[in-house]
């Protein structure tokens, strides 16, 4: 019955689903792989979104992996912090990781819980409510996960991977045949810091991405710098909870009006992306780049309301300077004096931001390795992207190491991948297609086992008893 009156009845639905469907299938995998010497087929490192996601399109193929979540259990994602937004951007009746099963959606969970008319009235998904779904979703589909176990060596061998974990004081290793880093949106990234805060003592100013108490803010003077969805809820944030004015500071003249990635992305751009050449894709990731994406308008909405909001267009910084326990922000018009700066400046690719990511970065290969751009199309932040194969592999340089073990399921895949993943409405598409490669793979590496298991097996459809033997046509010919 649809939908479900209870969440009880959704689970029973999820069970009845999965046994229809054949979920998980009749084991085919041929492995050496020993889990008692921490030997796995897949390790996916990180618990967020993106890898629940992976863990259930690797389930459907029949392959089962370990997920190694740094955080402790339901800690994982931004959605509890450092996310500050009210409410999701993407549209309420969003797939994400549900795939192609109804009733792992959100909209099945809500509705299950608050009905078909609560589900009418509401226009976006809460952000807690959100992580509050996440959690639900991995619980019903029980993915293997290690919390607590934060990544830091990796090493790569000619069939496997050796992951080194820090767990609770402790130094723990394992070895995977395929390792798929899935952090997050930061997985490959550092907060953007501007060159101009070169200086100033951290008790003046934090990144966006902090995560920190904006209840301290109460009665202060603060500047945000930015225009994005991070911008606006920082700025909403800090006035809902007591500041005495922000100074929104915008580079943009304007703010840019039409989100013109989610136009974009239909499922035709999601299932064609992969065969766009090089150019094509460039040319597209440059151009929204330079179109840049407005914040949402509820988030919008939430800054504008307040009086003692202020949006500053055209206004660059010169340089920052503490003076006499304040902040003073120079643009090319004006001297901004505030308590505190908050800077909703993104992200930047940081390929030394591990030992690890520091010591294998000379082997991968970049678009600016695989891909020259006309000169007017020059962009150094989109070349130091990584260029991934079309099932989302590191590639390598040079042939001395091979990288194809590694998948770079993450935020830095966009270039390569598009919005395969990294976003909400393109993760059912990226976690199918990444776990179908890693089917293929895994089935290749093993190929004479599995045609030699075909032909030394014994699942007789007959036994012998299932008829006699005619006797001599000749004999019978005659009667």
């Amino acid at each position: 019955m649809y939908p479900q009156k209870s969440l009880d009845e959704l689970e029973q639905q999820i069970k009845i689903d999965f046994e229809n469907l054949n979920i998980p299938p009749k084991s085919w995998i041929i492995s050496d792989n020993q889990a008692e010497k921490n030997e796995v087929d897949v390790a996916i490192i990180g618990a967020g979104m993106s890898a629940l996601a992976l863990a259930l399109a690797l389930l459907s193929q029949g392959i089962r992996c370990v997920l190694f979540e740094k955080e402790k259990d339901g800690q994982e994602g931004p959605w509890v912090k450092p996310a500050l937004m009210q409410t999701l951007r993407s549209p309420k009746n969003i797939v994400g990781p549900a795939l192609q099963f109804p009733s792992l959606t959100f909209q099945a969970w809500f509705k299950a819980q608050f009905g078909q008319e609560a589900w009418e009235q509401l226009d976006k998904i809460p952000r807690l409510q959100w992580h509050t779904y996440l959690q639900w979703f991995k619980k019903v589909t029980q993915p293997h996960i290690l919390y607590e176990h934060e990544l830091i060596e990796l090493e790569v061998n000619s069939a496997h991977t050796q992951l080194t974990f820090s767990h609770q004081g402790e130094v723990i290793q394992y070895q995977a045949s395929h390792t798929v880093l899935a952090m997050g949106i930061d997985s490959l990234s550092q907060p953007n810091i501007p060159s101009f805060m070169q200086g100033i003592n951290t008790r003046f100013w934090e990144h966006s991405y902090a995560g920190s108490d904006y209840q301290r803010f109460k009665g202060l003077d603060l500047a945000v710098i930015g225009y994005s969805a991070s911008a606006m809820d920082s700025t909403a944030t800090a006035l809902e909870l007591g500041a005495r004015q922000v100074e929104v500071l915008c580079r943009c003249k304007d703010f840019p009006r039409v989100n013109r990635g989610k136009v974009a992305a239909n499922p035709g751009y999601l299932a064609s992306y992969s065969e766009w050449s090089d150019a094509q894709k460039w040319q597209f990731h440059r151009y929204l780049k330079h179109a840049k994406t407005p914040a949402p308008y509820g988030s919008t909405l939430r800054v504008s309301k307040h009086q003692n909001a202020f949006f500053n267009f055209d206004q660059h910084i010169a340089h920052v300077e503490e003076h006499q326990n304040k902040l003073h922000i120079y643009t090319q018009d004006h001297c901004f004096v505030v308590d505190y700066l908050i800077l909703a400046t993104g992200y930047t690719l940081d390929w030394s931001k591990y030992t690890w990511l520091k010591q294998l970065e000379s082997s991968i290969a970049k678009w600016k390795d695989m891909y020259t751009a006309p000169v007017h199309e020059q962009d150094n932040y989109m070349a130091d992207q990584p260029y991934l194969s079309a099932s989302f592999e590191l590639q390598s340089k040079h042939s001395k190491l091979n990288l194809s073990q590694i998948y770079c399921f993450n935020y830095s895949a966009s270039l390569s991948q598009g919005a395969q993943v990294g976003m909400i409405g393109g993760l059912n598409y990226g976690a199918q297609t990444l776990a179908t490669a890693i089917a293929k793979k895994m089935y290749m590496a093993s190929f004479d086992r599995q045609i030699d298991a075909v032909k030394r097996s014994e699942d007789y459809e007959l036994t012998g008893r299932e008829w006699n033997e005619a006797a001599p046509y000749s004999t019978r010919s005659k009667q």
